[in-house]
């Protein structure tokens, strides 16, 4: 059985390990099967649903192996439907909010279960801490995803025409997209004016400069966005419930990973400084 080949898979420069040595690799061998049975990308992120779901329901009921079992096949399912999506050429604005509502749906589950674990040992007010680690989760997942789509659209000016850089980073088209993108604000990788004064410069031909220096500076930060990635949750949520404690994940979220994105988004502030320096748009 074949795979697919690197083209329809996401960039791998910035791939953190789970992804690059193990999850993508199996979707990558599921992927040929599911596009032969002509498959929709839809419903491949709808079958991932369906298992977190199910991890969600294995994890109340303490059948915890098999939840995060269920939970490695919902990361199989979320990374074929983007590759069968670019294998089959059905890429689409409302694919990607099916997509990212899978996984909500999904992480929604291993929530509830969070929440009706807790509840059998402790007060009605525990539901607090698990809205405040859910909200958290929403905006950091937000804010991880917006790196990443910025790093790859600066990284693929450094082939593109300028005809193409005004189609770049343009305003999201639906409503549930353009809701996306205003979480994603208080997050941007880039100062407004000077994403602004790049993106006029790379519509001058300086596309491919801008966007390699943009690769040069950002590629390190974005691999350590990844620390908020859904496989880590995934983990952390696993030894939680192994370890009986659930709700350790619950701070883990609403502390620690709000801290980490405080320094990232510190980090995010000084390689817009040094990009200003190398692009010669410094005061």
């Amino acid at each position: 059985m074949t795979s697919v080949n690197n083209d329809v898979r996401r960039n791998r420069e910035i791939e953190e390990a789970t992804n690059l040595y193990f999850i993508h690799p199996l979707s990558a061998r599921l992927v040929p099967l599911l596009a032969r049975a002509g498959v929709h990308p839809n419903t491949v992120s709808i079958a991932g649903a369906l298992c977190g779901i199910a991890a969600g329901i294995a994890y109340y009921k303490h059948f915890i192996f098999l939840g995060f079992a269920l939970m490695i096949a919902w990361h199989i399912f979320d990374g074929a439907d983007g590759q069968l999506a670019r294998l089959t050429n059905k890429t689409s604005p409302s694919g990607q909010v099916v997509d990212g509502a899978c996984d909500y749906i999904t992480f929604g589950a291993i929530y509830l279960a969070i929440a009706l674990t807790l509840l059998n040992t402790h007060k009605l007010s525990v539901l607090i801490l698990v809205v405040a680690a859910a909200a958290s989760h929403a905006v950091q997942a937000a804010a991880f995803e917006h790196q990443r789509e910025v790093y790859l659209s600066w990284r693929k000016m450094e082939s593109a025409s300028v005809a193409d850089v005004t189609a770049r980073m343009s305003s999201p088209a639906t409503l549930a997209m353009r809701y996306y993108a205003w979480i994603q604000r208080p997050f941007l990788s880039l100062p407004p004016a000077l994403k602004h004064d790049l993106m006029e410069r790379a519509g001058r031909s300086e596309a491919a400069e801008i966007g390699a220096k943009y690769r040069e500076v950002y590629r390190g930060s974005v691999k350590l966005w990844s620390i908020l990635s859904a496989n880590n949750r995934s983990i952390a949520i696993f030894i939680a419930f192994l370890l009986n404690w659930p709700e350790g994940y619950l701070w883990l979220e609403v502390v620690a990973l709000n801290l980490m994105v405080v320094g990232l988004m510190r980090m995010n502030a000084a390689s817009g400084k040094r990009l200003a320096v190398l692009t010669g748009e410094a005061a």
